[in-house]
């Protein structure tokens, strides 16, 4: 049992270091550099890399408690009353799971419908440059939208507004 355990605390330290890690590079280095880039890299970039950046994020926000619990559990041989906050290790516990509720929420609250704002977006500027008006995108039918309309997501408005 000591082994799984040990394997279980590296793959949660490990995601959680992706996760961290991942919000810093945008934090300190994606976020700061979007207003130096022009309105047409800036595009492309956001059409490019932040959707597959937003699925490894969504990957790391799952697997980190996921792979908690199941710590948890290997080290209190499989009992739940390891997450009672009558104990300080389960106030600990309860803690980090409203963290990752509140993270959850913001990800894929936030983030991950903008993600896929910017897929519709460059569904509906491939359609136009086509010449089709609801060609590009069969989800716009009959919702008066157009594909000659520009979609912002908040993601890049947040790289205009800085």
């Amino acid at each position: 049992m000591a082994i799984v355990t040990e394997v279980l605390l590296w793959l949660h330290i490990v995601a959680a270091i992706g996760w961290v890690g991942a919000a810093m590079v945008f934090g300190m280095i994606i976020g700061p550099s979007m207003p130096t880039f022009t309105p047409t890299t800036r595009s492309e970039f956001v059409l490019k890399v932040l959707p597959k950046y937003v699925s490894y994020v969504e990957v790391f926000i799952l697997a980190t408690p996921l792979i908690g619990i199941a710590l948890a559990l290997s080290i209190s041989n499989g009992s739940f009353s390891v997450f009672s906050p009558s104990t300080r290790f389960g106030m600990v516990i309860s803690v980090g799971v409203g963290l990752v509720v509140v993270a959850w929420v913001i990800a894929f609250g936030a983030v991950t419908p903008a993600a896929q704002l910017q897929t519709a977006a460059k569904t509906m500027r491939i359609g136009a440059a086509v010449g089709n008006r609801t060609d590009g995108d069969p989800h716009l039918h009959g919702r008066g939208m157009t594909t000659t309309k520009r979609t912002e997501s908040p993601l890049s408005l947040a790289g205009q507004v800085s």
